[in-house]
């Protein structure tokens, strides 16, 4: 069977405006839509098939069908997660697999390429606040963060101006743009059980991850020191794997990334800042291609990054979650704490609106953690494998030389 060009839509319109003009002929295009608006994304997506003459699939998510295949993700993810994300994607690789497709393109890569997130913007603004940190005007700026947020962060300029604020005497420090993602982070470590504060007592992450950047990091850029983290921290352990590959290979889909090949890579790592970050204009050297191939009001519109409803998808519990944070099932794997587990087990059950950042990371977290346990822990196979597994290097480096 030859290649298959796919395109999974995530607001990448250009690749698959590029795609569609190499590959002609057949060129088939999938999307996930959400039953809640807050996530969805439909009117944009279907004006991009529009414009290509796709032939187009869909595959509708629900809080219910997040929770549904919960299990699975994690089981295929192997490893805990702090978000739902990758339950809708392994849904959509099925729906491809169903169709035929082995391989797709898909857009990873091009937000930490060049420069999409708003946590680059945000990193902007707090830099430009600490050179004059009594200034009422430039905390302003927060405010043109995160407005795809229900609960948004700088919905309260007070509270806005508190939280955003904090650190800024260490804006020239390495870390600083992702300064507050990881104190956020580390609070979950108030779910853990007594044995687990114990065994990871005296342990830094942070400090650990900054003592390993190039010798040469504090004479980047700004720009290039927070992509340099961001795709150390998530790009290549998150987003390519537990909701990369993982999820495409769930089903037996191969995934290509177009905006990660090499020397686009090096195209975008050679462009000076502004080129990605103009001002708070993000991804803009992208935009200023996409002119004229892609539909103005996609290239115009203001970023929402993908995502999917959390402890939102948990409410009312399901039966198997009931006893993945049951009071037995956390005392048996000794990770969290069993009484702040039976706290959050009763936030979900006591929900009214939307839940804060944390609580969704710890939602995620506990479920994924307690689901590992049970399933890679408890049910671990009897006698283990006493092979050694070897790949092609390693045969490479045995040959006589």
């Amino acid at each position: 069977m030859g290649l298959s060009l796919t395109l999974i839509l995530a607001l990448l319109s250009l690749a698959a405006v590029l795609a569609r003009r190499i590959q002609g002929g057949r060129f088939a295009t999938f999307s996930l839509r959400f039953s809640d608006s807050e996530y969805d994304e439909t009117p944009f997506q279907r004006r991009v098939v529009q414009e290509l003459g796709a032939d187009h699939h869909e595959v509708v998510v629900s809080r219910e069908d997040v929770a549904s295949a919960f299990p699975d993700m994690v089981a295929h993810a192997e490893r805990p997660v702090l978000r739902t994300a990758p339950a809708p994607l392994f849904l959509l690789s099925q729906l491809v697999r169903e169709h035929g497709i082995k391989v797709v393109l898909t857009g990873e890569g091009a937000d930490e390429m060049f420069a999409g997130y708003d946590l680059f913007r945000e990193a902007k603004v707090r830099r430009f606040w600490a050179r004059r940190v009594s200034s009422h005007l430039r905390p302003r700026l927060i405010e043109r963060l995160y407005p795809y947020l229900a609960r948004s962060p700088v919905a309260q300029r007070a509270i806005a101006r508190q939280f955003f604020g904090r650190g800024l005497e260490r804006a020239g420090e390495p870390g600083f743009s992702h300064q507050l993602r990881w104190q956020s982070t580390a609070a979950l470590r108030r779910l853990f059980s007594p044995v687990q504060l114990q065994a990871t007592q005296g342990r830094d992450p942070v400090a650990e991850l900054l003592a390993t950047l190039p010798p040469a990091f504090r004479r980047w850029s700004p720009l290039s020191q927070d992509q340099h983290l961001e795709i150390r921290t998530l790009l290549s352990g998150y987003l390519l794997s537990a909701q990369g590959d993982r999820m495409l290979m769930a089903h037996s889909v191969e995934g290509r990334f177009p905006f990660l090949d090499p020397e686009v890579a090096a195209l975008a790592d050679s462009l000076p800042p502004r080129y990605k970050l103009r001002a708070l204009d993000e991804k803009h050297v992208l935009k200023r291609a996409a002119e004229g191939l892609v539909p103005r009001e996609i290239v115009r519109r203001k970023k929402q990054p993908y995502r999917a409803p959390d402890a939102l998808a948990f409410t009312p519990l399901p039966e198997w979650a009931e006893e993945a944070m049951s009071d037995e099932a956390v005392r048996r794997a000794a990770v969290f704490d069993v009484e702040a587990i039976a706290k959050l087990r009763r936030k979900l059950r006591d929900h009214a609106g939307q839940f804060s950042h944390a609580d969704n990371m710890a939602v995620a977290g506990v479920l994924s953690t307690q689901l590992l346990y049970a399933g890679f822990v408890e049910r671990a196979p009897l006698v283990p494998f006493a092979g050694r597994l070897k790949v092609h290097i390693d045969r490479l480096a045995e040959k006589p030389r």
